[in-house]
């Protein structure tokens, strides 16, 4: 009896865990990290955010927001909110915001290779058609 009690106030405790925002980006331009760091401080406002990943190109950025548990009833209203603050902070891109998880898995694998501009490119034209997509 002692030990299940143990067990459920460490599972209390982890699960009340307020763990830091992760955030990741590709390409190491020092322009690039500048807008990644915008990025940041305009999603790290937001308590709903839970991570976030970013790929940017010359001309286009794709941002995947990961969101809280209790904030996916009301994601489209906040996907809306989050890509008008990232369009207003970085005017001169093609951005594409989404809280779907399979462009932000897709992102990640992005922002952990270290690609070529022109594939890079390439990808994230794949990824934007991923987007239109309806499952």
């Amino acid at each position: 009896m002692k030990k299940w009690f143990g067990l459920l106030v460490i599972l209390i405790l982890v699960g009340c865990n307020n763990g830091k925002n992760d955030f990741m980006a590709t390409n190491n331009k020092e322009e690039y990290q500048q807008q990644q760091q915008k990025i940041e401080q305009i999603l790290k406002e937001d308590k709903h955010v839970k991570r976030v990943t970013a790929v940017f190109t010359k001309d286009s950025a794709i941002v995947g927001i990961e969101v809280k548990p209790f904030s996916k009833w009301n994601k489209q209203k906040y996907e809306k909110k989050w890509k008008k603050e990232v369009k207003k902070a970085l005017p001169d891109r093609n951005v594409v915001v989404s809280t779907d998880l399979k462009l932000i898995m897709e992102t990640d694998k992005l922002a952990k290779k270290q690609l070529s501009e022109k594939k890079l490119d390439k990808k994230i034209k794949d990824l934007k058609k991923l987007e239109k997509e309806e499952t």
